[in-house]
């Protein structure tokens, strides 16, 4: 079976979990792991923040972040389909009671004219706006990269206008991979995540990185949500070497960028599917034509051995990641276009 639902299913490798044996340990509520203490300090360096802070995933980092830069009743500028806003149960409004302000955009990155107007009419009667946030990559338009230039001239549109930036960095690296020269994060956002588990292998865990007053305060944060560690240093040295071999990354648009050039050829004349999309990254979407219902289409997968996952109602997403291996694809591209032309 090649799971493709998404890049959170890779196992840990041999080598990963060997990392865990040999980590030096100590008690992270007392800030004594030396692997944690090593692996804030090393991630804050390769990205030019401040500080860092282990936590326990990614929506826990995002919001840490919602709690420090906002207050109750605030709103927080956000794309549409962002991850923070529509794929975290609604802890936003449970845990910092903020609301979303939607922003429409192009690949992840929004217009600058419409954040303007949309700070000018939360002038009258709206709530503050006080933060906006960013993803990158960005998940519902494809896995697409946000362009670093586009990051650093929305960041100054937010200075000028006292807002804070916080970006959703779950995938990050797979951005920084194709751009390796602009990975100084810290000079354009107040605060990013970044995840262990999506790609690169680990089983668990994720990196909140800002400033030093503002790591501090989400490391109360972070007590208050249950999320006080012991010696997880066993999973922070997982987390180290997993991040080691985010060179790897690249391997994984290749397999998906190979994939997308076939099934696009094979599938244009396709009644099942009206339009395949590829952004650069490990993800193809195949959006379904609206005569066919996607699960039908997306349990034949499965019978021909193809795990695979809706992205929305339409849309089924194919994920590559290193559990993949290029010997793989021609057998998940015969099988993808077996599995369509059932319809």
């Amino acid at each position: 079976m090649f799971d493709l639902r998404s890049d959170t299913v890779t196992k840990p490798s041999k080598d990963i979990i060997s990392s865990a044996l040999t980590a030096e340990l100590g008690d992270d509520e007392y800030s004594e792991d030396k692997t944690v203490n090593d692996l804030q300090e090393y991630c804050a360096a390769l990205l030019g923040f401040e500080a860092g802070l282990f936590v326990s995933s990614g929506l826990q980092g995002n919001q840490i972040s919602l709690l420090i830069h906002n207050e109750p009743g605030n709103e927080v500028i956000t794309l549409h389909d962002s991850h923070i806003k529509n794929y975290e149960h609604g802890a936003a409004s449970f845990l910092s009671r903020i609301q979303f302000r939607d922003v429409e955009h192009k690949d992840g990155v929004p217009d600058l004219n419409n954040l303007e107007l949309i700070l000018k009419k939360s002038k009258v009667h709206k709530p503050l706006i006080k933060c906006l946030t960013l993803e990158n990559t960005h998940l519902s338009s494809g896995g697409s990269i946000v362009p670093y230039f586009e990051i650093d001239k929305i960041n100054q549109f937010a200075k000028e206008n006292n807002l804070y930036v916080h970006i959703d960095g779950a995938r990050i690296w797979h951005a920084i991979i194709e751009d390796p020269a602009n990975q100084n994060y810290g000079e354009v956002c107040d605060s990013l995540t970044f995840c262990f588990s999506k790609g690169l292998g680990a089983p668990i865990g994720s990196m909140l990185l800002g400033n030093k007053e503002f790591i501090s305060k989400a490391r109360e944060y972070r007590k208050i949500l249950g999320g006080g560690m012991r010696q997880v240093g066993v999973i922070a040295a997982m987390a180290r070497k997993a991040l080691d071999g985010r060179e790897e990354l690249l391997n994984d648009h290749t397999k998906a960028s190979n994939v997308y050039l076939s099934l696009e050829s094979e599938l244009s004349k396709s009644h099942l599917i009206s339009k395949i999309t590829y952004k650069g990254t490990n993800m193809i979407f195949l959006e379904i034509n609206t005569d066919f219902n996607p699960l039908i289409f997306i349990n034949e997968l499965y019978n021909n051995s193809i795990h695979a996952g809706l992205i929305n109602e339409k849309t089924v997403r194919l994920v590559f990641h290193k559990d993949i291996s290029i010997e793989d694809l021609e057998e998940i591209k015969k099988q993808i276009v077996h599995s369509s032309s059932k319809f």
